[in-house]
């Protein structure tokens, strides 16, 4: 049985996003939680909702509005505890309404126990769970700039080596070439499916597979840097990264899976949303940086008109997977920057 057979009834769905921290606050003291979501859930039926999106509930510090997870078998102390999940699960499927939540495996949270191992022992098999680099020249072992600004290479107070982070400093990137950390990845995954989640909104994911080389681009602006995607972002090789995941996980599960997808070339969608794709849909990135001269500099703002914009969202992959496409791709809707923490990055940057 092929993905989109065994995962047909989410055509069907009716999903609504909640980002709990300012979704309902259940117990007023100023943040939005769980129970408020439960609270909320009758209401939500009424609209005709059968899925809902839970955003990142997952113990965090909070650098990146909670995809920075320091515990994946956690909740935030703040949005309520792991019973309330339980509850929010089983309340909602008894009012017909699955539950799907955000999954970050590019990075963690600098944290989380793991990274921390790292720190603590270089000799640790955690060492290898991140990508850490020796230093170059007495600096940073390449120009790569992260997502977020600046170099994507964080020194290691007391070593002279680095560890990469494409988005925050605080985000350490995950080294997916260890296959002992993508084993840990998978029974995470298959944990919460066996929870009863309906699946995950999975993101960065384009950003698993590096370049192994880890070699220096030409600089494209004045710090000296270069972009990091053209080194991180939907590299050769991600292809069996993603196929792995899937086999040792969604396809094993009724689950709906939607990936967050910047840099996938339309001649690439099929692998991607495809009958046998890795996931059911993606987020679209074609017209995310319309309005912007470069999605890395999301303040120089650029004139677009709604042609432009129907050419690149709409006609242009609608034609390139007729017929099947308008049930698979999710337009990215969200603003640059996304939150109140204004980050040159999330959502439209990447």
């Amino acid at each position: 049985m092929n993905q989109s057979q065994q995962s047909a009834w989410w055509k069907e769905s009716v999903i609504y996003q909640v980002y709990p921290k300012s979704f309902y606050d259940s117990n007023n003291d100023g943040v939005g939680d769980i129970p408020g979501i439960i609270a909320k859930l009758p209401y939500l039926k009424t609209l005709g909702i059968t899925l809902i999106w839970v955003s990142p509930f997952y113990r965090s510090p909070g650098a990146d509005n909670g995809y920075d997870i320091a515990d994946y078998y956690a909740v935030n102390p703040d949005l309520g505890q792991m019973q309330d999940v339980d509850n929010l699960i089983k309340q909602a499927g008894e009012l017909g309404i699955e539950v799907m939540v955000d999954l970050v495996v590019n990075h963690t949270s600098d944290e989380h126990p793991w990274f921390q191992a790292a720190l603590a022992d270089p000799q640790s098999k955690y060492r290898d769970y991140y990508i850490f680099k020796p230093a170059a020249a007495g600096g940073a072992p390449n120009n790569w700039r992260s997502i977020f600004g600046g170099s994507a290479w964080e020194k290691v107070a007391g070593e002279e080596c680095y560890y990469l982070h494409v988005f925050h400093k605080k985000q350490p990137d995950l080294n997916w070439e260890n296959p002992q950390l993508r084993e840990e990845i998978y029974a995470m995954i298959n944990w919460w499916l066996d929870k009863g989640i309906a699946g995950f909104r999975i993101d960065a994911i384009t950003f698993i597979k590096k370049d192994q080389d880890y070699a220096s681009l030409p600089a494209d602006g004045i710090d000296g840097l270069a972009s990091i995607k053209a080194k991180s972002r939907n590299r050769p090789g991600i292809e069996r990264f993603l196929h792995e995941l899937k086999e040792r996980t969604f396809r094993r599960h009724r689950c709906v899976t939607v990936g967050e997808a910047p840099g996938v070339p339309l001649e690439e969608y099929d692998s991607y949303i495809g009958p046998d794709g890795y996931f059911n849909m993606i987020f679209d990135f074609h017209a995310a940086d319309i309005d912007v001269e470069n999605g890395s500099e999301w303040f120089k703002q650029r004139d677009w008109n709604v042609r432009e914009f129907r050419g690149g969202a709409i006609c242009q992959p609608t034609g390139l997977l007729p017929g099947r496409l308008g049930e698979r791709r999710l337009l990215k809707t969200t603003t640059s920057p996304r939150a109140v923490q204004a980050h040159p990055r999330r959502g439209l940057s990447k």
